[in-house]
């Protein structure tokens, strides 16, 4: 009997290490789990001063407020929308000016270059805007930049090189597919120019903690003025260019169009 008991203590005693052992390693891994949200939470945080932020391009309508429809402006119906930026900067007033009282015209802007979000919105990128008629919002860059009121980007068209030497894209700044009156268009441009673009509101952008802000390309304002009526298909192979040298005799449409694209572009948040 005595040794019956002895044996069913031995069990108990290592049913209770067990327990032990197994309410130990629960401990040890919730702990872990908390300690590595912790480590991540702190790897998503910016530093001191600094934002995490995302700057996006789209195209949109202008007034009419559609940035996620068909964009069809002055009878052109856009399907596609690719362009190519680099060397892009945005300058804005520092949070401390801001909170300070001082009105943003009177605030010697800054530049966020060195910043992260700088970094990589200086590369050269293609950014299709409008795909399959509909506008969408291509990511340009992000990362951290300095807290503040953002007041406008500066950035340069270049010719598109990131794209196969045999897509039609390849060494255009600016490429719009679409059509005028069922006839398929070309609006296209190699034109390497800076762009500067304001942004909407006269107090600019916050950019505080997560942010995110766009570029619009305004259709409205980048074929203000043009009348494609008037665009012809020169050279008779069924498709209507609208591009340098004089392509298919439309130089007054395309002179139009790149004469609007200086004040096309606003820089605005990102709702």
């Amino acid at each position: 009997m005595a040794s019956q008991l002895d044996q069913i203590e031995v069990n108990q005693n290592k049913i209770t290490m067990i327990k032990n052992f197994v309410n130990a390693a629960m401990i040890a891994f919730s702990a872990g789990i908390i300690l590595s949200s912790c480590s991540e939470n702190e790897d998503q945080m910016p530093s001191e001063g600094n934002s995490n932020a995302r700057l996006f391009a789209t195209a949109s309508e202008g007034s009419s407020g559609s940035s996620n429809s068909r964009v069809i402006v002055n009878g052109f119906s856009s399907t596609e929308f690719t362009v190519a930026t680099a060397d892009m900067e945005l300058r804005y007033a520092a949070k401390a000016d801001i909170q300070a009282g001082i009105n943003l015209g009177n605030i010697t802007l800054k530049t966020n270059v060195n910043s992260s979000l700088q970094t990589s919105a200086a590369q050269t990128k293609s950014l299709t805007i409008i795909a399959n008629g509909d506008s969408r919002a291509a990511l340009v860059a992000e990362g951290e930049t300095p807290e503040g009121n953002y007041a406008e980007a500066e950035f340069k068209l270049k010719k598109n090189t990131t794209v196969a030497s045999s897509d039609p894209k390849f060494n255009k700044s600016m490429w719009i597919k679409g059509q005028v009156n069922n006839t398929e268009a070309i609006v296209w441009s190699e034109t390497e120019k800076t762009i500067r673009a304001m942004a909407e509101a006269s107090s600019g952008v916050e950019v505080e903690g997560q942010s995110e802000m766009v570029l619009d390309f305004d259709m409205t304002k980048l074929f203000a003025g043009v009348d494609f009526s008037l665009a012809v298909d020169g050279n008779a192979d069924g498709k209507i260019e609208i591009g340098p040298n004089g392509v298919d005799g439309n130089t007054l449409l395309y002179s139009r169009i790149m004469s609007n694209i200086d004040s096309a572009v606003t820089l605005k948040k990102r709702n």
